[in-house]
């Protein structure tokens, strides 16, 4: 039996938009939402952009919100809600879509596929996807999870809902690589909590990241890793601060030198036993990576004067 021809783009896209156009008529063109759905918290639909309020230009506005400009305020902010989530809904999707091959229904490869409805590498959509995971995660905590301790046990966890963008889900990849996505995402509301914010950057998150020692150089329990990643948070807030509280011009640019002498120093505890088992299994490319190592720190002196 031969297989059938591959549509073309044009033909793709006549297809996505009648579907659409079958979707939005059997819908009414109109989004509905019921009561019991919004008190429980339930996934609400998407809003299209017609759907959102008519802009209207209010430079003096002062004092509580009027009714008409409450419902437009609800509305807003469901859809920077949508934004946020957008990217690991559609990831998850990409997800579904690749393990169950449901792509063959319209091209002929998931390479094709990744590049049509997603226009990224598919390297980079498989990145997304793993980021994902950790994203639904902290979008819909368990009631129940597991503390591990010296008696492991279960314990209810009172852990509301958290959006994380896709830089961040990415920076915790050593994480998840290492521990999971359970531990990844555990370790986001770790960091959120103990630097005091409902949403972390991706580059607050990489910095901490980073200095967590890879698994294979040292295996962390559940409680230590959580332990180890407050205090990387807490000293990590301490620095942000103390940068932004520098004096201005070149004080400031030395300054920034200086934390990031600083932040590599830190997560160098590792080295020595890292070294030993690297010389272990492979003596000539460690010696190649310790020269280059010592290229690098001969290169930062060299460029201080007066060191």
């Amino acid at each position: 039996m031969s297989r059938p021809k591959p549509l073309t783009p044009e033909e793709l896209k006549r297809k996505r938009e009648e579907r659409r156009r079958r979707e939005l008529e059997a819908s009414g063109g109109d989004v509905v939402l019921r009561e019991e759905d919004v008190a429980q918290g339930r996934a609400q639909p998407m809003l299209r952009w017609d759907q959102l309020p008519a802009v209207v230009d209010a430079p003096d506005a002062r004092g509580p919100l009027t009714a008409a400009e409450q419902e437009s305020w609800e509305l807003c902010k469901r859809s920077f809600a949508q934004y946020r989530e957008a990217w690991f809904v559609a990831a998850t999707a990409l997800d579904i879509a690749l393990r169950g091959r449901l792509w063959r229904a319209e091209y002929e490869t998931a390479e094709e596929f990744i590049r049509d409805v997603a226009d990224m590498s598919t390297s980079n959509a498989y990145r997304q996807i793993a980021g994902a995971a950790v994203a639904a995660l902290l979008a819909e905590p368990p009631r129940l999870e597991l503390e591990s301790n010296d008696l492991s046990r279960m314990r209810d966890s009172d852990a509301q809902p958290l959006i994380i963008s896709q830089r961040a889900a990415e920076s915790l990849a050593r994480i998840r690589e290492d521990y999971g996505s359970q531990s990844a995402a555990e370790a986001y509301r770790v960091v959120a909590e103990a630097t005091g914010r409902e949403t972390v950057s991706g580059k607050t998150l990489t910095a901490i990241v980073r200095q967590v020692p890879r698994r294979s150089v040292e295996d962390l329990d559940a409680g230590q890793l959580r332990e180890r990643i407050r205090e990387l948070a807490v000293r990590q807030v301490a620095e942000e601060a103390a940068t932004r509280t520098q004096p201005a011009g070149p004080v400031a640019v030395f300054a920034g030198y200086v934390t990031k002498a600083e932040a590599f120093a830190r997560s160098t505890a590792g080295l020595a036993d890292a070294y030993t088992a690297a010389a272990a299994a492979d003596p000539a490319e460690t010696k190649r990576l310790a020269m280059r190592l010592r290229d690098h720190l001969t290169a930062v002196v060299d460029n201080l004067p007066d060191a």
